[in-house]
């Protein structure tokens, strides 16, 4: 079966079969969708989404220049494995930046927007009750980046992104490894319940501190 392409494109990027899927890759990377250690193969990325070879190696390329990817050789891609010191890097530069992105986006932050947080929270909550990490995974990336994109930054929004791709497979590894049952999903509900009462510092802290968690898992 093809596996479609629905993520959202840069509107500086041209509307291609590359940029494409080199924005769904981006995604699932961010999901952790992929394993430290696990190698791309351009053949299997091309059938998976039905598309010839060409677009496939451009948008794996272009993850390579990202650092979401690497080439462990001449012929193998594969998806990183983080040091826990470079682990701890990216957790420690995405809480300086999240927070600011976060107190950015808080003036465009709606009723239906803290609604839809509250909704993906709830499925965050099932996903964990359940030990569904991959859902998990998912719900985690859709929640905090509703919040980014509202921020509309040039800037520190692609910074994120970046941090992301390397942060996704090897926190989906962390949490596989100590199961579900190790998430507190608490921070996550002070963010909306913050949002509702209209408090941008509790907002901001509470961010930083769904961030942390990621460290205290890691410790």
């Amino acid at each position: 079966m093809t596996t479609q392409l629905t993520s959202r494109r840069d509107v500086f990027s041209p509307d291609t079969a590359s940029t494409r899927l080199h924005q769904a890759l981006r995604t699932r990377m961010c999901e952790g969708d992929f394993t430290p250690g696990e190698v791309i193969s351009i053949r299997r990325i091309a059938a998976e989404y039905g598309t010839s070879a060409m677009p496939a190696r451009e948008a794996l390329r272009w993850l390579v220049t990202e650092g979401a990817l690497v080439f462990s050789d001449s012929r193998k891609i594969i998806v990183p494995k983080l040091s826990r010191e470079r682990f701890e890097e990216v957790l420690y530069a995405r809480k300086n930046l999240e927070t600011e992105v976060s107190r950015q986006a808080f003036p465009h932050i709606t009723a239906g927007d803290i609604e839809e947080l509250k909704r993906i929270d709830e499925q965050i909550n099932g996903a964990i009750a359940q030990g569904d990490i991959v859902r998990y995974m998912r719900g985690n990336y859709q929640f905090h980046f509703l919040i980014y994109r509202l921020s509309q930054s040039r800037v520190l929004l692609p910074l994120i992104e970046i941090l992301w791709l390397q942060y996704g497979p090897s926190m989906r590894y962390i949490c596989t490894r100590w199961g579900a049952s190790s998430i507190a999903d608490d921070h996550l509900r002070e963010v909306t319940q913050a949002l509702s009462s209209g408090d941008c510092e509790a907002f901001c802290q509470a961010i930083g501190a769904d961030i942390e968690q990621g460290m205290m898992l890691l410790s």
